[in-house]
């Protein structure tokens, strides 16, 4: 079962925004991959490749390679693996969209960078971030997202996420609400009864906060929410 921690923190995109969305639905979303492991890449090939929605049109080793591919195929999606000895993982992405305008970049990242600076960098230079052991289904729903418009990131970077958009935060008021009278101390009842909502609604209120942050747990969102200086 996957936890709210491993859930990436997704930005949907509103349906106005892309209004040939549906007319293309019946078309499979074309996606390219790149990554220098040929076991990896045909791995991932294999994977996405059993969707009926989804296509794999292109493959290649790295992002130059890469970049002309997508010139060519002009995928929707494209699947950029990297690795460690990278010094700057969205170069490769530039120069893809640079080749293909419109193709929204998802980066597979060995691990999150340490600075909160090269963090900023790939939220700002790629539609996706995950990490490489990222679970299938949530690999799947993330090229979906990103073929809508979207833009999906490991939970961990929700902060450069709010930062880098501009956003003032993902939580809603209600759900900031609810979080505020359980920080106080408030049961769940108390908390209901205090905002006039029922017990059952503050619950999915916490759950969605829980989801939306990428909290481990009730009290880990309240932490996440203080640090970012949305409580």
């Amino acid at each position: 079962m996957t936890t709210a921690l491993e859930r990436p923190l997704v930005q949907r995109a509103l349906p106005h925004q892309f209004p040939l969305a549906a007319a293309a639905a019946a078309s499979p979303t074309r996606v390219l991959l790149a990554d220098r492991h040929h076991l990896f890449r045909s791995g991932l090939g294999a994977l996405l490749d059993r969707e009926e929605d989804l296509a794999v049109v292109a493959e290649a080793v790295g992002g130059e390679e890469a970049a002309a591919a997508a010139s060519g195929v002009r995928p929707a999606v494209a699947v950029l693996g990297v690795d460690e000895e990278q010094p700057d993982p969205t170069a490769a992405a530039r120069r893809l969209q640079h080749a293909a305008p419109g193709t929204a970049v998802l980066l597979l990242v060995p691990a999150l960078p340490r600075t909160a600076q090269a963090r900023r960098a790939l939220v700002e230079g790629a539609a996706g971030v995950l990490l490489k052991d990222v679970q299938a289904p949530a690999l799947i729903a993330a090229v979906r997202e990103l073929a809508r418009g979207g833009r999906v990131y490991d939970p961990r970077l929700v902060l450069e996420v709010v930062r880098a958009t501009g956003q003032p935060g993902p939580l809603s008021r209600r759900e900031l609400a609810v979080l505020g009278e359980i920080a106080e101390g408030s049961t769940v009842q108390e908390a209901a009864a205090a905002l006039s909502l029922s017990p059952g609604t503050v619950r999915n209120y916490v759950s969605a906060a829980i989801a939306k942050t990428g909290a481990r747990n009730r009290c880990d969102a309240i932490r996440i929410a203080r640090e970012c200086g949305w409580l």
